[in-house]
């Protein structure tokens, strides 16, 4: 850290003393962010400094944080991001115009130059134009051309040019100016060149205090690994060992720092705030304003809520394990323990020993080392012959675990790699099941058959209510090791909302995850069981009674499960529904009769409109006619005769499926 000097010069004003900031404590975040405090020893009013990378501004300026007990925060300063633009104000150009000689020229017309060289001459400068000319020779072949830049100015003696090529200097006349124009170019320098800012805070206060200063940036993640030793017996614990690897990118060696790891997920926004915004305004006329009176506050209160009681976890289960092997191998424990405090949001692990780490390194450093409950077991997930070897653990350590991958050691007789697992973070009090490797010597059979039958049927006011059981039934046959006893954990997965029932009975032990079902299969060294469960989904519908019914009643009607009184209910209105039926037929058939005989009557009328009335043709038409009347007037009370029974027949129907109770 530089230390910054201040010239304070007001009368009996103790100037503030300047102080260095050092660091002093690092906290690296699972969030991808890391807050980053410095501390000084002042006496009275101080003025911090603190360079900050230019990357790490706008986190800063949205972070930054004092802790001074006995001080106060007064103002923090730094220069802007863009001070070019600011130098560039005063002066009739911008850095666009730096381009080339002529584009600064051109830049620059209307102002008042003086020009040094074979032409000496003084003017307002009018334009710069490049132009080929071809250098001066003897006569003979033409010469080459080369680019010049003719300058034209106004001077007293009216227009005047000059070749910049051939010309010692041109200058600005105005000092003032001229000025102007070199502290723009010299910004634009320090611009390009300036990658970290300088902070001056300025903190009054009286007295020997610390203050403490403190930041939040972007980190590069901390990932946990673990080594989890298996347990050699049943019964025993697993000896876990966590490690952090984290990365000292800040830019600065960090030297006997306080290191905290947090795990948890906070919120974390990033904001270009040190950047210069302009807003667009519109130009609206002034306006005389009307008063106005606000509204009365009124007390606000917390709102509540209902509490709702915590599931309980279910009980852990005794697990068989493989026999042990003499002499286990014991993993080394770490130099020093991390001290670990848990809250409402996050986990926070303290390292015991500062930490010494040059920028640009990286490092891994334990955090936990301790034993934790474990159960051996197999986990039989998909369609897999051979299930999974996996071990079940408990949190007891009173605080959360980070999510991160576990190298798993048998020490069953010497370290042996048995695998890797995923732990996707362990709440303190829960357990989980790692799953490390495939256990060859023991075998899973699976076969399934699918099957529909009928769980209820209801009937009220006319509608049929029909619920039908979607069972897959699954069998499993699981055989154990020749020598070995195992216990198998059978994944079954949910899907929707299929509910699970156990041939046999329930099954001590049987859990549920958010996915799927798990049931635990104890089997002796040698043993095969058979395991056979059933995966139950109701489906339900409802029909209208005379509206659609007719092939869901023949379904049901087929249906071996179907009670007698629902099947005698059925029967009867499929009977009433037939009859209507065959009555409507009768029905439409005898108006077919009556309508081919109206349309042989047309045909006859037509035909004694063209003959003579005299004609022989003329009397068989005429009887023709009086036969058909005849047959119409059967017809029609054959009709209504037929309209009646139908009617009587669907009153009969209704009657039926509206007093029809199941």
């Amino acid at each position: 850290m530089r230390r910054l000097i201040l010239a304070i010069l007001l009368l009996g004003v103790t100037p503030a003393v300047a102080a260095d900031l050092t660091l002093k404590r690092v906290m690296l975040s699972s969030a991808g962010v890391g807050y980053f405090e410095y501390e000084a020893e002042v006496d009275g009013d101080a003025t911090l400094s603190l360079d900050v990378p230019l990357d790490r501004v706008d986190d800063v300026l949205t972070s930054l944080v004092v802790f001074d007990s006995h001080g106060a925060v007064g103002t923090v300063e730094l220069p802007g991001r863009d001070t070019t633009r600011a130098s560039f104000g005063n002066v009739p150009f911008g850095p666009e115009a730096l381009r080339s000689s002529v584009d600064y020229l051109n830049s620059l017309q209307g102002v008042e130059i003086t020009v040094q060289g074979p032409r000496p001459m003084e003017g307002r400068l009018v334009h710069a134009d490049r132009v080929m000319e071809a250098l001066p020779a003897p006569p003979g072949p033409p010469q080459p051309a080369v680019q010049r830049t003719r300058v034209t100015i106004l001077g007293p003696e009216g227009l005047r040019q000059f070749v910049l090529e051939e010309a010692d200097s041109i200058q600005v006349t105005d000092p003032d100016l001229r000025e102007r124009i070199g502290k723009a170019l010299v910004s634009l320098r320090r611009e390009a060149n300036q990658s970290v800012r300088h902070l001056t805070l300025r903190s009054p206060g009286s007295g020997q205090r610390t203050v403490r200063v403190g930041y939040v940036v972007a980190t590069p993640l901390w990932k946990a690994s673990y080594r989890l030793v298996l347990p050699a017996m049943e019964g025993d614990p697993a000896r876990l060992q966590g490690w952090a690897v984290l990365e000292n990118q800040s830019g600065t060696d960090w030297k006997d720092i306080a290191l905290t790891l947090q795990y948890g997920n906070p919120v974390t926004f990033r904001q270009a705030i040190y950047q210069s915004y302009y807003v667009q305004r519109p130009e609206v006329p002034v306006e005389i304003l009307g008063r106005i009176l606000p509204a009365e506050d009124t007390r606000a209160r917390p709102t509540e809520f209902t509490a709702q009681k915590a599931l309980g976890a279910p009980a852990a289960r005794a697990m068989a394990a493989p026999p042990p092997a003499p002499a286990p191998a014991e993993m080394a424990q770490t130099a020093d323990q991390a001290q670990a405090a848990e809250s409402a949001e996050e986990t926070i692990f303290q390292l015991p020993s500062p930490v010494t780490l040059a920028s640009g390194y990286s490092a891994s450093v334990p955090f936990i080392d301790r034993s934790v409950p474990a159960e051996r077991v197999d986990l039989a997930v998909g369609n897999d012959i051979h299930p999974l070897s996996a071990i079940r653990i408990t949190n007891d350590t009173g605080t959360s675990i980070p999510a991160g991958i576990l190298a798993l050691y048998d020490a069953s007789g010497g370290a042996t790699f048995a695998g890797d697992a995923r732990l996707g973070g362990l709440p303190v009090g829960e357990r989980r099941l790692l799953s490390f490797a495939q256990d060859l010597r023991t075998t899973i059979e699976r076969s399934s058959s699918g099957e529909t039958t009928l769980a209820s049927l209801t009937a009220a006011q006319g509608v049929l209510s029909i619920t039908t059981r979607q069972r897959e039934v699954l069998r499993l046959t699981i055989s154990a090791p020749a020598s070995e006893p195992r216990i198998v954990l059978v994944e079954i997965p949910k899907e929707g909302d299929r509910t699970l029932t156990i041939e046999g009975g329930p099954i001590a032990g049987t859990e549920e995850t958010a996915t799927a079902w798990r049931v635990p299969v104890s089997l002796q060294a040698g043993e095969v069981r058979k395991l056979t469960v059933h995966l139950d989904r109701l489906e339900r519908e409802h029909t209208e009674l005379l509206a659609d019914d007719a092939q869901v009643v023949v379904r049901l009607l087929n249906e071996q499960t179907l009670p007698q009184p629902a099947r005698t209910a059925l029967l009867r209105l499929a009977a009433l529904r037939q009859d209507e039926a065959a009555k409507r037929t009768s029905l439409e058939q005898l108006k077919a009769q009556q309508a081919a005989v109206l349309q042989d009557e047309d045909r006859i009328r037509r035909n004694l409109a063209a003959v003579a009335a005299n004609d022989a043709l003329h009397a068989r038409l005429t009887r023709a006619l009086d036969l058909d009347e005849t047959r119409l007037e059967q017809l029609n009370l054959a009709i209504e005769q037929a309209t009646a029974s139908v009617d009587r027949a669907h009153q009969a129907l209704v009657e039926a499926a509206a007093s029809l109770t199941l």
